[in-house]
């Protein structure tokens, strides 16, 4: 669901996390899959007398479809999960069923900082933090894509001068 724009509004960017976020929880779920079938090849089909082929089998499929449940689900949250600076503000969205979003306004803004480690360099992200008044902390936009180009608009957004209202001011107020 993107963004409703304010009157006047315009957009300038609109981002989400660098993909690389996701490579950790997709390469676990496959990790989690193949261990499970190579311990469903190699286990005994008995233990004894008993045969563990059924238990063996619904292990196997709990440990695929949570896998592939845990990974969809990390996937969605990734790709609800937007950025989106205008001419007026930041708006973080993120959730799926239930959405939420959080603004930034840039008038607001007093400190901007670009992290890029070297791993965030060599894949073209990096994270920026956002100190703005009235609020308790710093709010980081993690891992975007081609940070500095985000940066630098977001730096252009905020000492571009004010957008001219939608209704004229009479002379003289």
């Amino acid at each position: 669901m993107p963004t409703q724009l304010m009157p006047g509004e315009r957009s300038i960017a609109l981002v989400r996390q660098h993909w690389s976020v996701l490579a950790g929880h997709v390469l676990g779920a496959i990790v989690v899959i193949v261990v499970a079938l190579i311990l469903n090849a190699k286990l005994p089909d008995k233990v004894g007398s008993l045969s563990i082929t059924t238990v063996k089998t619904v292990v196997v499929l709990v440990l695929v479809i949570g896998s592939v449940l845990w990974a969809g689900l990390r996937i969605l949250r990734w790709r609800f999960a937007t950025y989106h600076l205008t001419d007026r503000r930041i708006v973080m969205e993120g959730g799926i069923l239930s959405r939420t979003a959080e603004t930034i306004p840039l008038d607001r803004i007093q400190n901007t900082v670009i992290h890029r480690p070297l791993g965030d360099r060599l894949i073209g992200a990096g994270d920026i933090e956002i100190e703005s008044a009235g609020r308790d902390g710093v709010e980081v936009l993690h891992r975007i894509p081609k940070a500095e180009a985000f940066y630098n608009e977001l730096l252009t957004a905020m000492n571009a001068p004010p957008a001219a209202s939608a209704t004229p001011r009479p002379a003289g107020l």
